[in-house]
Formats: C-alpha cells, structure tokens, sequence
C-alpha cells in the first residue's frame, strides 16, 4: 500500500511540474453570465470532476488532457477557477466568485472520501457535503444568516438515513427523523410549527423490502398551542383506527 501512495504522489508531482510549462496556454476566460447559475452556483465545472462521476476530459491548447494546475479567469481579470487536472479530469479546485470570495472548494479527504463546501457571494457558507465515491454520506445546507436549512446523513453503505432533518430560517425545526433503534431500522419522526411547537409526532420504520420510510405505532397531533387534538394507530405505513382527543 505505501508503494501505491508513493507512486501515486509521484505521478502527481511529475504532472504538476509539467503542466507549469503550459499553464498559461490552457487558462480559459468566461463572462460571469456564463459560469454562475443564479440557483447552483458555479457548478459549470462539475462535469470534470473525476471524484463525483464526471465523465468530460479538459484538453490543453495543444490538444491533449490538461494536467497539473491551471487557473482560469473572469473577463474582468479576476481569478475564476482554480484546479488541479489528471488525465483532463479535476481532482481538488477552487471556484471564486467575481468579488473575490471562494465559491467553493472541493478537495479530497482520501482515495474515496471527497469534501465539497459551497458558499455565498458573502461569503458565509451555503452547503457542507461529505462524499464517498460519487455519492453524498451527509449533506448540510445553510441559510445566508448561518443557520442550518437542511441535513441529511445516511450510513456508511447508504441504506438508511441516521438523521434528516429541516429547519424554519430562525433556527426551529419544521421536521426532524432521528434514529433510535438501529438494529430495527425505528425512527422518531416529528413535525413543529413555526412556533415551536409540535404538531405531529410519532414512530417510523424503514422497509428494506419497499426501500421506503412507514408510519408505525401510535401518532399524536397537536394544535398550535401544543394540545393534543388526535391520535392515530399505523400498522405497515397505514392508519387502522383514530381518535379525537
């Protein structure tokens, strides 16, 4: 394994010095228009990024797969892009916005564990993703004022969810799962107004066989104030009986 590693860093460094030679030739220029999307972000270079399943090549001017680190830039001169290449796909880089403020960074964690945060022109952060391989383990979104919008963790063979949850933009939550018995796959799921309060609340179960999420057991609803106003029976995601308190 250490003469992999080894290996590896050595190719890698071998390429950096290479690409050096070309690295201003391969630099591109784009208008702000063309690479921010007003929803996603500068997500114009996810399709190079090797780590995440991208499958398009970056070739140099001279035709063939840019390596090494190369920068690309706003028509303005500010520095759009920063990354490094193997084999014409990315492995870690930087996006900026024109301002100056990092748009996001994507780097590597190990050989299957990938980390990209996302942020805001402002420059608080908007998304935190953990990777393995090209799938998201945990996923965090954040509201421009830096609180938490939204989290979603599954388990390491992503068959289940360990927490999901969103939150109302002062920092309440408007619904939570969280698991409580692993072994049975069984949830608490909860609901709350904004106030605060709960309005439903009850338990879940993860059907390995339907790969979705049931209602099971009793559940209880409430009114804004936090009275109970109905109880429900579930058995298999399906309501059995009701009753109004």
């Amino acid at each position: 394994m250490k003469k992999i590693y080894f290996l590896i860093i050595t190719v890698l460094l071998f390429q950096s010095i290479l690409a050096q030679k070309g690295k201003s030739e391969a630099s591109k220029v784009y208008s702000a228009d063309a690479v921010i999307d007003k929803q996603y972000g500068i997500n114009f270079y996810q399709p190079l990024n090797m780590m995440l399943g991208g499958d398009t090549v970056r070739n140099s001017a001279s035709g063939y797969a840019a390596n090494g680190y190369i920068q690309d830039f706003y028509t303005t001169g500010q520095l759009l892009h920063k990354g490094f290449y193997v084999d014409g796909m990315l492995k870690i880089y930087k996006n900026y916005f024109p301002n100056g403020q990092v748009e996001r960074n994507f780097r590597m964690v190990d050989l299957k564990k990938s980390k990209m945060t996302i942020y805001y022109k402002e420059g608080a952060i908007k998304s935190d993703i953990v990777y393995v391989h090209s799938e998201a383990l945990k996923w965090e979104d954040f509201y421009p004022n830096g609180l938490v919008e939204f989290v979603e963790e599954y388990d390491k063979d992503f068959q289940y969810y360990i927490h999901k949850a969103n939150y109302y933009e002062d920092g309440t939550p408007e619904n939570e799962l969280v698991l409580d018995n692993k072994k049975k796959l069984l949830y608490t799921q909860t609901y709350y107004y904004q106030n605060g309060k709960i309005k439903e609340q009850g338990e879940m179960r993860y059907n390995k066989a339907e790969f979705d999420y049931e209602k099971l057991g009793t559940w209880m609803l409430y009114d804004e104030s936090g009275k109970a106003t109905k109880s429900q029976k579930y058995a298999s995601g399906q309501v059995v009986s009701e009753k109004n308190l």
